[in-house]
């Protein structure tokens, strides 16, 4: 090793805690880098080669059924390239224990090379093409069998037509439209226990659902560059004497909408905190180095007089910052590691990817040590820029004082008069190092902002509890029926003990047009003087169902471009006879976190459909104390699809919120490290260069304590801009990131309670008062006669 080389470890030995703080935000960057961009190379890379492999559907009809044979009818129509038809219908499950559940069949042919969305097989074995006796074979999705100890060969009861019938479990499986399974947008998160995917033999599906010879899904693979809209539509003129009930792209269907979501909230925390970190780092590698050359100055006229050139003094200095890189990168890599593998365990949980995820992207080591090194490499440079002035007879002085004009605060001399000569002190400091001060600030700032996207998570899903099993929700239990019902057949339920109160609604699917635009919507129906449920407006208000018109969806009346009072055509799409239009006002709109839903009044729906006190289901207000009792009797009238109560939906709800607080707990550590490791070295450097200047002041009869004020009062004005700066850059950033990761499907409201502004601000001074106390600890082992000897 070198003169050079030895003079940079003597220099880093001396200042370790320095070397260490810059080090920890580098590696703090990296280690988002490495875990963010592998989490989502890997899920997309999963993602892309498990829809390439199974055949993932373009598009999706759904009708009320039709011959099967109108699928070669569909491949004639151009832009087609492959029509598969099969079966899809929800079935209740009847548990051992007597509860229900609610399975979803789904058909496939055998074998199914050509078809689309094909399975693959996890475990367990394939259903069979044919069985005898009255059991039907089923596959499962990976997350059903084991939430309720199923194991191959069991039977699991479900009700078709009022009649018990079993399905034989004889493996699992997943398919490119089953990877996220729930039941439908508004159930946000999956519940295996309650809700699982059965997949059959298609001549199974259809002796099972008396539907001979019949389908009622299509799913299309359009040809390259063909012309969708043109095929759409001519697809459904083929399918519309078959009653079309709902008709999307790829990018709607459920599992892929939330799915992708999550890719781009990935993207955007993998695109967005290691800038931050990095940003930083190199800022504050910048400052440490300016500071060292300008104590170096003398050693660096001595380098240049026995013949080291500027460029190699510089590569010398720089060496310092790459150094900072390398081990902050080393360090990143190993702990992004190890996080990519937490995250890829956490998205196993959810996401039914064959094959699991992969925790090592080599190409995404390779990029963050690229990126480490040159942030170092640009950082170096950019901070020994001061080598090219020192000239070799000149740095044999003293560098002269830099010239400082006034301070901001001098220029409002009634102010100024006030200020304790501690302060103004404090403040010429500032001035003198402006750029050092600004660095920090924005230091001190990104962490009170990392913060507050923190503990926003934790908010908003305070909020999205409230919202969903709280507030302006007064029944208990939602029970849904296999098929629409006359709204009398509600007595039996609501004269079962402990029920005190029944409403009954109407779920269906419909069509919203106006001004040559559509969209896919479910139209709820409630009584217009219904008290067990509140609706919101889009400003949050609470608002009653309207007797006359519809109140729709913010997110469907956003995409159509509708206003209060336009009218729309209401194309209902419920299996009860024929489709229906019918024209409606816009009365208002209505906020929904997740999936879709405009409202109409239960007379309004009846006479859409044309129908007389129809229903499809009914929210129950029981007793307390009696739910169970009263789930107990419902469970034993077959004609029930599903029943959901408040208390089973809490429970999976919180269950499925762990994912929540490690991911709180991860920025948090992040927002620490930052905001430490930027006032340290912000601490240290103030404290080395002011060093003659505190030697002077303990001379004069100023104590240790006195000192320790006078150095914390700088990282005072630091915390406190930082402080009031963070609050609304967080809210801007928290804003963006919700805007970046809302979808049609699914968006997030920008909630941020005061608590969290309030614990973001004691987290900031928490990380300044403990940086500042470990920066300061050499204040008692100043040696004042060495120092004020010291004249370079």
């Amino acid at each position: 090793m070198g003169i050079l080389g030895r003079k940079l470890l003597h220099f880093i030995r001396r200042n370790l805690g320095q070397f260490l703080a810059a080090t920890a935000v580098v590696m703090a960057g990296i280690m988002v880098y490495i875990a963010m961009n592998t989490a989502y190379f890997n899920l997309s890379q999963s993602q892309a080669s498990f829809y390439k492999a199974n055949n993932f559907a373009d598009y999706y009809f759904q009708v009320i059924k039709a011959p099967e044979a109108v699928i070669k009818q569909i491949e004639t129509v151009p832009g087609v390239k492959t029509a598969t038809g099969r079966i899809q219908k929800d079935l209740a499950i009847i548990k051992p224990d007597g509860t229900r559940a609610t399975a979803r069949l789904v058909s496939f042919t055998l074998p199914m090379e050509d078809d689309l969305n094909r399975i693959t097989l996890e475990k367990g074995r394939m259903f069979a093409s044919a069985q005898s006796g009255s059991y039907v074979e089923a596959v499962v999705d990976p997350q059903f069998a084991p939430a309720n100890q199923l194991n191959w060969g069991d039977t699991v009861k479900v009700v078709v037509g009022g009649r018990e019938r079993l399905l034989t479990v004889v493996g699992s499986a997943s398919s490119p439209e089953l990877i996220y399974p729930i039941k439908d947008a508004a159930s946000i998160l999956p519940d295996p226990r309650n809700f699982g995917i059965f997949m059959v033999e298609q001549r199974q599906g259809q002796q099972l659902l008396d539907l001979p010879g019949q389908i009622n899904q299509i799913l299309l693979e359009f040809y390259p560059g063909a012309q969708q809209g043109e095929t759409v539509a001519a697809v459904e003129e083929i399918l519309k004497p078959y009653g079309v009930v709902a008709s999307y792209a790829r990018k709607y269907q459920l599992s892929h909408a939330v799915l992708q979501a999550k890719l781009d909230g990935i993207g955007t925390v993998a695109l967005f905190l290691p800038l931050i970190f990095m940003a930083i780092a190199a800022g504050v590698q910048m400052i440490i180095l300016r500071r060292l050359i300008k104590v170096q100055r003398t050693q660096i006229g001595v380098m240049k007089a026995l013949g080291y050139g500027n460029l190699q003094i510089m590569l010398h200095y720089t060496a310092y910052a790459l150094a900072v890189s390398l081990l902050g990168a080393t360090a990143g890599i190993v702990l992004g590691t190890l996080l990519a593998g937490g995250i890829s365990e956490l998205f196993a949980q959810y996401f039914n990817l064959p094959g699991g995820l992969k925790t090592f992207d080599p190409s995404t080591i390779i990029n963050g040590i690229m990126l480490s090194l040159g942030i170092g490499l640009v950082a170096g440079f950019a901070g020994s820029q001061g080598v090219l002035r020192i000239q070799p007879a000149e740095s044999m002085r003293p560098e002269p004082p830099p010239t400082a004009g006034q301070s901001l605060l001098e220029r409002w001399p009634g102010l100024w008069q006030r200020m304790t000569p501690q302060w103004k002190m404090t403040w010429r400091n500032i001035g003198r190092n402006w750029g050092r001060f600004t660095v920090t600030l924005l230091g001190v700032i990104f962490a009170v902002c990392l913060l507050i996207i923190a503990f926003f998570y934790k908010d908003v899903v305070d909020y999205m509890m409230q919202q969903l099993f709280y507030k302006g929700r007064s029944y208990d239990i939602t029970v849904r029926f296999e098929s629409p019902l006359a709204e009398s057949e509600l007595l039996a339920i609501s004269r079962l003990e402990g029920v005190q109160q029944t409403e009954g609604f109407i779920e269906m699917p419909a069509e919203i047009r106006c001004r040559g635009q559509s969209a896919d919507e479910i139209l709820l129906a409630y009584p217009a003087e219904m008290t067990l449920k509140t609706l919101q407006d889009a400003s949050g208000e609470s608002i009653k169902v309207p007797a006359e018109g519809i109140v729709l969806n913010q997110r469907t009346a956003q995409k159509l471009g509708i206003k209060v009072g336009d009218q729309v055509e209401v194309e209902t799409r419920l299996a009860v006879g024929p489709l229906h239009t019918s024209q409606m006002a816009v009365v208002g709109e209505t906020q929904q976190l997740f999936g879709g839903g405009s409202y109409v009044s239960l007379a309004s729906a009846n006479r859409i459909l044309q129908e007389s006190h129809t229903v499809t289901g009914a929210l129950l207000d029981v007793e307390p104390g009696t739910e169970a009792a009263v789930k107990a009797k419902l469970d034993e009238m077959l004609g029930i699809a599903s029943i959901t109560d408040r208390e089973k939906e809490i429970k999976n709800f919180n269950e499925n919120m762990g994912v929540v607080t490690s991911f709180v707990s991860i920025l948090v550590f992040f927002a620490i490290v930052l905001g430490f490791a930027i006032i340290y070295n912000a601490s240290v450097i103030n404290f080395a260069e002011r060093r003659r200047e505190l030697s002077s002041l303990r001379v004069i009869g100023f104590t240790v304590k006195e000192i320790s004020e006078l150095l914390f009062k700088e990282n005072l004005v630091l915390m406190l801009l930082g402080i009031v700066l963070g609050m609304p850059v967080g809210r801007l950033l928290v804003e963006s990131y919700v805007e970046s990761v809302s979808t049609d499907q699914f968006s997030l409201l920008v909630i941020i309670y005061p608590t969290t502004y309030l614990f973001s601000a004691i987290g900031g001074i928490i990380f300044v008062m403990a940086a500042h106390r470990f920066a300061i600890k050499g204040i008692r082992d100043l040696d004042m006669v060495s120092t004020l000897k010291n004249t370079d």
